[in-house]
C-alpha cells in the first residue's frame, strides 16, 4: 500500500517523539523531563482512566492509525479487538502518568501489560507501535500530562497534532 507524504510525515513525527520517550527510560531518567524517579506512594494510588467521550474516543483511534501504519492494518485485520486495545493502552498510559512515578515508569507498565495479553490482543509489539500509541494519547486523552515531558517533546508532539489535522482533512 503506498503511503501518501503527510502519512510518512505524521509517522516521520511520531518517531522522533518515541526516540525521545525512548532514550528517557533508556537512561534511566537522564534525560531533561521532570519527574521521572518513581514515586515510593506511586506503586500503591489507584489508576484513573482520563474520562473522554466517544467524540474523543474516536479522534483517538483515527489518529492512532494515521501514526503508524502498521496499527492501521492492525485495525483491518482484528477489528474491535485492535480498537478496544489501543483505547485500552492509551487510557492505561495517561492512568500511569496520573498516578505518578512518571514517564520512565508509565511507558514500562504500558509495555509489561500489552506484553502480558499479546496472544489475545495480537498487537504488534514494536517500538514504533507504542510510540504512536503514547504520544497520540498524550494529544488526545491526556494532553495536561505534557507537563511531565521535556520541553522539546512537546512541541513535537504540537507539531504531530497539526500534522494529523491535517491528515484528516
Amino acid at each position: 500500500m503506498k503511503q501518501s507524504k503527510e502519512s510518512k510525515a505524521v509517522f516521520g513525527v511520531v518517531l522522533v517523539i518515541g526516540l525521545v520517550l525512548s532514550c528517557s527510560v533508556a537512561t534511566g531518567g537522564a534525560t531533561e523531563s521532570s519527574s521521572t524517579k518513581p514515586h515510593e506512594a506511586a506503586k500503591d494510588a489507584p489508576l484513573i482512566a482520563p474520562k473522554t467521550s466517544p467524540v474523543e474516543d474516536a479522534r483517538y483511534l483515527t489518529d492512532v492509525a494515521k501514526s503508524d501504519p502498521d496499527l492501521a492494518t492492525y485495525v483491518r485485520q482484528q477489528g474491535n479487538v485492535a480498537l478496544k486495545t489501543m483505547l485500552t493502552d492509551g487510557t492505561a498510559f495517561c492512568a500511569f502518568l496520573r498516578r505518578g512515578g512518571g514517564i520512565d515508569d508509565a511507558l514500562l507498565n504500558v509495555a509489561a501489560g500489552a506484553k502480558s495479553v499479546e496472544s489475545e490482543t495480537h498487537l504488534p509489539f514494536r517500538v514504533a507501535t507504542f510510540n504512536a500509541i503514547e504520544a497520540v494519547a498524550l494529544i488526545d486523552l491526556c494532553p495536561a500530562e505534557q507537563k511531565l515531558v521535556p520541553a522539546s517533546v512537546r512541541t513535537k508532539l504540537h507539531r504531530l497534532r497539526s500534522a494529523l489535522g491535517k491528515a484528516s482533512t
